[in-house]
């Protein structure tokens, strides 16, 4: 797998895929199979199945299953294990009560851009920076915060602005580039707008209320980007509600797996009656953005269980 690097702000380089992020789910996949695994896709598994209190399978939405040798590793959300996979299975009460309550947080809308040409900072040092923030300083940065927490559009957004062709050119046609623009902590449904300015409805991410939200985002980009929205030959916007329909670990629109504030972290995750990866299922194991440590792409969570299970 070729790799370019992605300068942050203090001078620390961290390696990213050549020629896109499926690059390394790609390779990833490889690793699998090289050593014998099998990977399914496109099939939902129903089922943890479980016999004497041991897990013995999983049973999909299509009636078949596999059985499994050792265990069951469930990269998913602990409301997803214990209400739907295992909930044919006897589990104390207090610990399914703690998966019904569990927690997710607030959204994220991607701006995915499709450019004619190169983004034209002023500062040119921006070129070599992998993912800027733009904020007007801690105060904005804060503001915005407590009005999604509020569950209104924020009237200033601030968010992280990402130009992988700067650093991997293979992304786009020459001469071309692609941006993406994060905003994080934006109300998975909206009940308002901080300005008075959008009508957000029934909450939901309809195509107005995309569409509307996204203007006032590239209002912000082009006071830092003279040739944005200009530049602009095409777009995606990913809302929470894309989110939600994509992946069930997501919750309502949550793309980290569920909140992490201290009452829902570190020992208390992913639920004060199951602080670890090991369920109530002995040989049933969590892993994912909803255990520790926690979102990100840095297979933590896998490392730890792959321990557990090779001292078995």
């Amino acid at each position: 797998m070729g790799a370019s690097h992605r300068d942050g702000i203090d001078g620390r380089r961290n390696a990213i895929p050549e020629g896109g992020s499926e690059k390394l789910v790609q390779s990833l996949a490889q690793l699998i199979t090289d050593q014998g695994g099998e990977i399914l896709t496109g099939i939902h598994a129903e089922r943890i199945l479980v016999e004497s209190g041991r897990a013995v399978g999983v049973r999909t939405s299509k009636g078949k299953k596999y059985r499994a040798k050792q265990a069951v590793v469930a990269s998913t959300t602990p409301d997803q294990l214990y209400l739907s996979l295992l909930a044919d299975t006897q589990i104390s009460p207090p610990l399914r009560a703690q998966a019904k309550q569990y927690r997710y947080g607030r959204g994220c809308v991607q701006i995915h851009l499709a450019l004619s040409e190169p983004p034209n900072w002023p500062d040119k040092r921006f070129n070599r920076v992998g993912q800027p923030h733009l904020t007007d300083g801690l105060d904005g940065f804060t503001l915005a915060i407590a009005q999604g927490a509020a569950n209104l559009l924020p009237s200033k957004p601030t968010f992280t602005v990402d130009c992988s062709t700067n650093l991997d050119p293979t992304r786009a046609p020459s001469g071309k580039a692609i941006m993406r623009i994060q905003v994080l902590e934006v109300p998975i449904r909206p009940r308002g707008d901080a300005a008075n300015l959008i009508d957000v409805g029934d909450g939901r991410w309809s195509h107005d209320l995309t569409e509307r939200f996204t203007e006032r985002v590239l209002s912000v980009v082009s006071k830092h980007i003279p040739n944005i929205p200009s530049a602009v030959i095409g777009k995606y916007v990913v809302t929470p509600d894309t989110i939600a329909k994509y992946n069930p670990n997501a919750g309502p629109g949550d793309p980290y797996g569920g909140a992490h504030d201290l009452g829902q972290n570190y020992l208390l995750r992913p639920l004060p009656g199951q602080p670890g990866h090991q369920t109530a299922i002995p040989n049933v194991y969590m892993l994912g953005a909803a255990t520790w440590p926690g979102h990100g792409v840095n297979g933590g969570s896998g490392y730890i269980v792959a321990q557990k299970l090779l001292t078995q």
